[in-house]
C-alpha cells in the first residue's frame, strides 16, 4: 500500500499481499514451541505471528481489537487473547492460561505499542497521555516480562524480544512520550539480559523504523511521507514481513549468543545526518 504519489520516482515497500499466506519456510526452530505475541492483530504483530506459523509454533495471540484478532488467530490455528495491556490482571490470567493449557513459555514477543497522537512541547503534553504513552508502551512490557520469567527460569530457557523505535535513539519535535517510554523498553532489556542470562533466558530489541502497515501508511502525508523516504538510505518504507524476520531471528538458535541488544530494522534511517 502506498502513502500517495509524488513527482520523484519512489521505493516505497511492496504490499505484502494476502495477510494470511504462511511464509514460505524450512526451519524448525519452534516447531511445537510455544510463543505469546502481543499486537497479533497489528501489521507487524501479523507478520511475525505469520513468520513463526509457518515454523509450526503454538501460537498465544494477544491485542486489544477483537475481531482483527479473532481473524489473524483462526487463519494460524492460534489461541486469540483479546487483552488490554493496561489491565495487569488480564495479563495475568492470559499467562496463566497459556502455562496450564500447554505447561511453558518458551517465546515472548512484546510488539503491542501505541501513539498517543501528535504532541507539543514536553510542558505542554496533558499527563494523561503521558500516562497512556508509558503504560502501554513501557510498563505493560515490564509487567509481561515479569509474568514469563519464572516459567522460562524453570525450563532453563527462554528468549524474549521487545519493540523500541527510531525515536528512543532520535529525538523528534513531536511525540516525547513515545519516544522516551520506548528508550525506557531498551534500557529494559538490557537489565532482563543481564539479570536473567545466568537462567538461559536471553532479551533483544528490535528497533522498527517507519514500516508500511495500513496503520502507518494512513498517519503521514505526502510530504511527510516523502521527507522520511529522503532521510532513509534505502530510500523505501520497511515491509512487516521484513520485521517479522528480525523478531524470529531474535528469538531463534541462530540468535543463541546474543542478548541485550538492540537491533535496528530501519533502513539506514538512524545513521546519518538529516539531508533536509
Amino acid at each position: 500500500m502506498c502513502v500517495s504519489t509524488v513527482s520523484s520516482p519512489r521505493r516505497l515497500a511492496p504490499t505484502y499481499g494476502d495477510p494470511y499466506v504462511a511464509f514460505m519456510s524450512t526451519d524448525q526452530d519452534f516447531a511445537g514451541k510455544v510463543v505469546i505475541i502481543t499486537g497479533a492483530a497489528g501489521g507487524i504483530g501479523g507478520a511475525t505471528a505469520r513468520r513463526f506459523a509457518a515454523d509450526g509454533a503454538v501460537l498465544a495471540l494477544v491485542d486489544r481489537d477483537h475481531e482483527p484478532l479473532a481473524e489473524v488467530a483462526d487463519a494460524l490455528e492460534g489461541h486469540a487473547f483479546p487483552t488490554d495491556l493496561r489491565d495487569e490482571d488480564a495479563i495475568d490470567t492470559m499467562v496463566e492460561t497459556v502455562v496450564a493449557e500447554h505447561g511453558r513459555i518458551d517465546v515472548l514477543v512484546n510488539i503491542a505499542g501505541i501513539f498517543v497522537g501528535t504532541e507539543g512541547l514536553i510542558e505542554e503534553t496533558p499527563r494523561k497521555l503521558w500516562d497512556l504513552s508509558l503504560d502501554v508502551n513501557l510498563r505493560s512490557t515490564h509487567h509481561l516480562i515479569a509474568r514469563v520469567v519464572p516459567h522460562m527460569s524453570a525450563a532453563g530457557a527462554g528468549a524474549i524480544v521487545n519493540t523500541s523505535s527510531t525515536q528512543a535513539r532520535a529525538a523528534d519535535v513531536g511525540w516525547a512520550s513515545y519516544g522516551i517510554a520506548k528508550a525506557g523498553v531498551e534500557s529494559l532489556t538490557r537489565y532482563v539480559a543481564t539479570q536473567y542470562g545466568p537462567r538461559g533466558i536471553r532479551c533483544n530489541c528490535v528497533a522498527p523504523g517507519v514500516t508500511a502497515t495500513p496503520r502507518a501508511m494512513e498517519r503521514f502525508p505526502e510530504e511527510r511521507a516523502h521527507a522520511i523516504e529522503v532521510n532513509t538510505p534505502l530510500r523505501r518504507f520497511g515491509r512487516p514481513d521484513e520485521l517479522a524476520d528480525a523478531y524470529y531471528f531474535l528469538a531463534s538458535e541462530r540468535s543463541s549468543f546474543i542478548t541485550g541488544q538492540v537491533l535496528a530494522v530501519d533502513g539506514g534511517m538512524t545513521v546519518h545526518l538529516p539531508t533536509t
